[in-house]
C-alpha cells in the first residue's frame, strides 16, 4: 500500500447533525407546544392545560406530571426523603427539614412547590386546566412561581377541594403593594380564598369575609395562614396569630376552578411578586405547624 502525503493539504469532514436545539418535552421547564392564545378551556377529564406563549409546561393527557432535570431538589444525606416528586421542603427547628408535600400528609388537598412547574404535588395530583406567561425564580426554598400581568393557572373543580375545615399555607414576596386592584394569591367563587388587599390589607375567606392590615414590605418573603374549622377563622402571619373571629362554616359551593395568580372567574387581579410553597390542607394546622411552616421561632 502507497501512502501520500502532500504539503499543505487536509482533508476537511464535517458532520451532518442538527443544530444542537431540541425540542422541550412535555412537562419541562421549556414547555409544551402552545395552544391557541385565549383559546377555550380544555373541558374534558384529563385533558391535557391549553397553553398560551410563554406560558409553562403542559400535562400529559390523563397522566401525572412529567419531571424533568432541574426539578424537584434532591435528598441531602441524612435529611428526610421527599414524599412526593418536586416537593420542596419546609424548614424545622432544630432538626432535618421536613417534605413539604410528603406523601404521609393524607390530609392535603393540594400542594404546590413550584419547582419550575405547576404541577401538584399531593396525592390527588391536580392537573392544571390552564397555564399561560408563567414563569419561575429564586425562591423561599428551591425556586418559586413568578406571577405577572397576563399569567394565568387553574384547575378544575374536585370534590378534593372541598372541606368542613380547611388552610390555606403559603409564602408571598410581592414586587409591590397592590394600589387599586387587589393581588390574588388563590381564588375560586365556592371556595376558600387569599387575597393581597390595598394598603397592605390581607384577605382570608373561610365563612367569613375578613381584611386585616399587616406591613407586608415588597420584595421580602412573608408567610401566610389562613385557616377555619367552621366555627373559627383565624390568620396568621410569618407564624403568628394576628386575626381570629366567628365564622360560618366553610365555603364550598359550586363547581367554579380554582385560580392560583389570579381572580375567578375573570383571570385579572394577577399577583405581581412571588409565591412559593402554596398548600391547602383539608383541616386546621396546628399553631406548632404553622410555626415550623413559617421558619420556626415563632
Amino acid at each position: 500500500m502507497l501512502l501520500l502525503s502532500l504539503p499543505g493539504c487536509a482533508l476537511e469532514t464535517s458532520g451532518t447533525g442538527g443544530s444542537g436545539e431540541s425540542e422541550a418535552q412535555p412537562g419541562g421547564p421549556g414547555g409544551a407546544p402552545a395552544g391557541e392564545p385565549g383559546g377555550p378551556i380544555a373541558g374534558q377529564p384529563g385533558g391535557a392545560p391549553i397553553e398560551e406563549p410563554g406560558g409553562a409546561p403542559a400535562e400529559e393527557p390523563g397522566g401525572a406530571p412529567t419531571e424533568e432535570p432541574g426539578g424537584a431538589p434532591t435528598e441531602e444525606p441524612g435529611g428526610d426523603p421527599l414524599g412526593e416528586p418536586g416537593g420542596a421542603q419546609v424548614e424545622e427547628p432544630g432538626g432535618a427539614p421536613k417534605p413539604l408535600c410528603g406523601a404521609a400528609a393524607s390530609s392535603l388537598i393540594a400542594c404546590f412547590a413550584f419547582e419550575g412547574n405547576p404541577d401538584d404535588a399531593s396525592q390527588h395530583h391536580f392537573t392544571p386546566e390552564r397555564v399561560r406567561s408563567l414563569h419561575y425564580a429564586p425562591g423561599r426554598v428551591g425556586q418559586a412561581l413568578s406571577v405577572t400581568m397576563g399569567s394565568k393557572l387553574y384547575f378544575r373543580h374536585d370534590a378534593a377541594w372541598t372541606a368542613s375545615a380547611m388552610t390555606i399555607d403559603v409564602w408571598i414576596n410581592p414586587a409591590s403593594l397592590p394600589d387599586k386592584r387587589r393581588y390574588t394569591v388563590i381564588d375560586s367563587g365556592g371556595k376558600p380564598s387569599l387575597f393581597l388587599m390595598p394598603g397592605g390589607q390581607i384577605r382570608c375567606t373561610m365563612g367569613v369575609e375578613r381584611n386585616v392590615t399587616y406591613p407586608i414590605v415588597p420584595g421580602q418573603w412573608t408567610h401566610v395562614a389562613c385557616l377555619s374549622d367552621g366555627q373559627t377563622q383565624s390568620l396568621y402571619v410569618n407564624g403568628v396569630e394576628v386575626d381570629r373571629s366567628p365564622s360560618g362554616p366553610v365555603i364550598a359551593s359550586g363547581e367554579q376552578p380554582v385560580h392560583i395568580g389570579s381572580d375567578e372567574p375573570s383571570g385579572e387581579d394577577e399577583f405581581n411578586g412571588l409565591l412559593d410553597s402554596l398548600r391547602i390542607f383539608g383541616r386546621t394546622l396546628t399553631p406548632q405547624e404553622i410555626c415550623a411552616a413559617a421558619g420556626g421561632g415563632c
